[in-house]
């Protein structure tokens, strides 16, 4: 197994805010963390980048703790892309690719053509090739997105932690991104996605990790863990799951609230 996550508790100094959380993840996968605000996605993935520490528990990669890993090391093997990044010097695209290398190199190297071919090579993956030229921060937010998950191919790693990636996103680009994110793992990445969308794991998922004030809720098949029972237990509204079919014959399913009876403000 790449990625596993055995019984992790831990916080940030007031108490721990996750609270025995158990996942793993292997090569294909695409885990999506479903929950509402506050509930220890965020700090998960801190502790998976290996910026928060564990205070009980073990997070593994390919069987090793990562807290033997060196920081250059770790960078190697997990891609953090976030959900929103606007920097303030306006680099060109394949720049802002070429950034991924950053770990590759010694403190006094810069990029060679071999670096620049990674670019390209990355750029062409996600179809944002046309965009190589262009000044990043010109761009809109769906094409900064492929642009990120380039920098994450060019980096090598084999694990993205994406925050959110379709939030923000107007719908061309959100189903865009979902095509992806598919594509990315069918080539044997690791992606293990935050997201508000209770059909997000129905959708690119094979995995969900279900949870509610830093516990888990439920950990498996979207199939399994995805019930009206189990949002509703999350989320404190009442849900249905619903499976339908498209114009092609595809089963698709569906969250729907059946009240505005929300109780999160």
């Amino acid at each position: 197994m790449l990625l596993e996550i055995e019984n992790v508790f831990g916080g940030y100094g007031n108490g721990d805010i996750l609270k025995g959380i158990s996942c793993s993840a292997d090569y294909g996968d695409v885990l999506c963390l479903l929950g509402p605000n506050g509930c220890g996605k965020t700090t998960l993935f801190r502790m998976i980048l290996g910026s928060l520490p564990v205070s009980n528990g073990k997070i593994k990669i390919a069987g090793k703790n990562i807290s033997d890993f060196t920081t250059k090391t770790l960078a190697n093997m997990i891609a953090y892309i976030p959900q929103y990044h606007s920097p303030v010097f306006a680099y060109t695209v394949l720049d802002m690719v070429i950034m991924g290398r950053a770990s590759h190199f010694s403190a006094f190297e810069t990029p060679k053509e071999p670096d620049q071919e990674a670019a390209f090579a990355a750029l062409e993956k996600v179809n944002a090739l046309p965009l190589a030229n262009r000044k990043y921060t010109s761009l809109s937010g769906g094409q900064r997105q492929l642009v990120l998950i380039a920098r994450a191919i060019c980096q090598s790693a084999k694990i993205f932690i994406m925050d959110e990636p379709a939030a923000n996103l107007d719908y061309a680009n959100h189903q865009l991104l979902m095509e992806v994110i598919s594509g990315l793992a069918t080539q044997g990445y690791c992606i293990i996605m935050s997201t508000h969308s209770p059909e997000h794991p129905f959708s690119v998922g094979n995995k969900v990790l279900l949870m509610k004030s830093g516990k888990v809720m439920g950990f498996g098949s979207p199939k399994e863990i995805i019930t009206s029972e189990a949002l509703q237990s999350v989320y404190d509204i009442e849900m249905d799951v619903i499976t339908t079919y498209d114009r092609y014959g595809r089963e698709r399913t569906i969250c729907l609230p059946v009240n505005s009876s929300a109780k999160t403000f």
